[in-house]
């Protein structure tokens, strides 16, 4: 979908998949609008989702293929975390001196 810069006046084009995961990391259930970000002024334009619905219907899939890797990509980052707290609390048992 191609998009005008209501300030710059500039046509840029919003990649469906890239849209419609950023519609899904929302918290919001289903969002009315997507604020797409100028690439040359950076000022943000509102775009309705009901005029994108077409193209985000035909990329479902490759949406969902974005959503799981990222999801593991998180696990991943949130297990890391976790072994790293852990393991820092076992050097520091094992630097305390017992009295």
């Amino acid at each position: 979908m191609i998009v005008t810069c209501f300030k710059c006046k500039r046509h840029s084009e919003l990649d469906p998949v890239f849209v419609g995961f950023e519609l899904h990391k929302l918290k919001k259930k289903k969002p009315s609008h997507y604020q797409a970000v100028c690439p040359a002024c950076r000022a943000v334009t509102k775009v309705s989702v009901k005029e994108m619905q077409d193209e985000l219907d035909q990329a479902a899939e490759d949406i969902q293929k974005m959503i799981a890797e990222y999801e593991e990509e998180k696990a991943k980052a949130k297990a890391e975390k976790k072994a790293q707290a852990k393991e820092k609390v076992k050097s520091k048992a094992k630097a305390k001196p017992k009295v």
